[in-house]
């Protein structure tokens, strides 16, 4: 009688459990930021400016942070008298394109900086201006993107980079999450997690259990 309760446990036991890593869809797409213009010349003396990198193709899954462009500042101004930028424009623009349908679109972000650099300084501020956050559906999927993470420039001779980055959320459609930071959400409300599965199934087979207990109890009762 054991089997009859311990062969549907262990079916229901693999398909609950097996699912939990295959059942993700992740939507395919391709990107590619590029920047204009190449440097954001400085106001002052003139001696420097912003180099900004252009993000080369890339493949990516599903919801996922982006990096725009690198920041790099260069100047020979002493620190006295520093390049300065004055709402100085810079234009950013995002090639998507949906792999399963084909389908493509290019985004365009605007921006300015504010601040002063010099050979040995950097203290730069940058504004998105409108649009901030795009919305476009490619084939069957809806893409937004909210640009918004900003990681200013050290000096020169920083080694490591500044940057701006986006966030874009693949078929997801509650708002997107603070441009302090990315990351995705939680899942749906009426998704089981694992461990309630489990816990149903352990209840599942204790009623099993019982049960064949009985039928042995009542089996021993009948017998002559």
């Amino acid at each position: 009688m054991f089997r009859y309760f311990a062969y549907p446990l262990a079916v229901t036991l693999a398909f609950l459990v097996s699912p939990l890593s295959a059942r993700a869809d992740f939507v395919s797409w391709t990107y590619n930021f590029g920047r204009s213009p190449v440097a954001v010349p400085s106001g002052g003396l003139g001696t420097g400016g912003l180099s900004l990198t252009d993000e080369s193709t890339h493949q990516a899954d599903g919801t996922s942070d982006i990096v725009a462009t690198n920041i790099r500042a260069f100047s020979s101004a002493p620190r006295n008298h520093p390049d300065t930028f004055t709402n100085s424009p810079y234009t950013l623009s995002l090639f998507l394109k949906d792999n399963a349908s084909g389908l493509s679109t290019t985004l365009v972000f605007h921006g300015v900086f504010n601040g002063i650099i010099s050979a040995t300084s950097s203290n730069v501020t940058t504004t998105f201006t409108a649009p901030l956050a795009e919305t476009v559906k490619l084939g069957s999927n809806t893409y937004t993107v909210n640009l918004g993470n900003y990681s200013p420039p050290g000096p020169p001779d920083a080694s490591n980079a500044g940057s701006i980055s986006a966030h874009v959320a693949v078929n997801e459609f509650s708002p997107p999450p603070p441009t302090g930071g990315g990351g995705g959400g939680p899942p749906p409300a009426n998704a089981p997690e694992p461990t309630t599965l489990l816990l149903s199934c352990l209840g599942l087979s204790g009623m099993g259990m019982a049960a064949w207990r009985k039928w042995r109890r009542l089996k021993a009762v009948a017998a002559p």
